[in-house]
C-alpha cells in the first residue's frame, strides 16, 4: 500500500468522524439509508402487531368474563337442582316413614288380636 493510499485513508477516517454529513452521505452509499428505512418500516409493523395483541387479549378477557360468568350461573342452577332432590328425598323419607307406620299398625293390631285370643283360652 503506497503512502498516498494510507493518507487518504487517514483523512477519510478523520472525515467520518468529525463530519455529520459526510458521514451520513457515506452511508447512504453503501446502503445504511435503506436499512435504516427497512428498520422503521419494521417498527412500524412491530408496533401494529403489538396493538393487535393487546386488542386480542382484551377480546379474551372479555370472553373470559363471559365464561366465569356462565359457570357462576350453571353452579347456582346446580346448586338450586342440589336445594330441589334434597327436599324431595326428605319428603320421599317421610312418606316411606308414613308407609313403614302403616305397614305395621296391622300387624301390631294383629299380634294384639293373638295375644287377646291366647288369653280367653285360645
Amino acid at each position: 500500500m503506497s503512502i498516498e493510499t494510507a493518507e487518504l485513508r487517514a483523512r477519510l477516517l478523520k472525515l467520518l468522524e468529525e463530519d455529520t454529513e459526510f458521514r451520513y452521505a457515506v452511508a447512504g452509499l453503501i446502503g445504511l439509508g435503506e436499512i435504516l428505512r427497512r428498520l422503521e418500516r419494521h417498527e412500524e409493523e412491530l408496533k401494529k402487531i403489538w396493538e393487535e395483541i393487546a386488542r386480542l387479549r382484551e377480546d379474551m378477557n372479555r370472553g373470559f368474563e363471559r365464561y366465569d360468568q356462565q359457570i357462576a350461573k350453571l353452579w347456582n342452577e346446580i346448586a338450586k337442582l342440589r336445594e330441589d332432590m334434597v327436599k324431595g328425598f326428605e319428603r320421599h323419607d317421610m312418606e316411606l316413614a308414613k308407609l313403614r307406620e302403616d305397614l305395621n299398625r296391622p300387624r301390631e293390631d294383629f299380634n294384639r288380636a293373638i295375644q287377646l285370643f291366647e288369653k280367653l283360652g285360645g
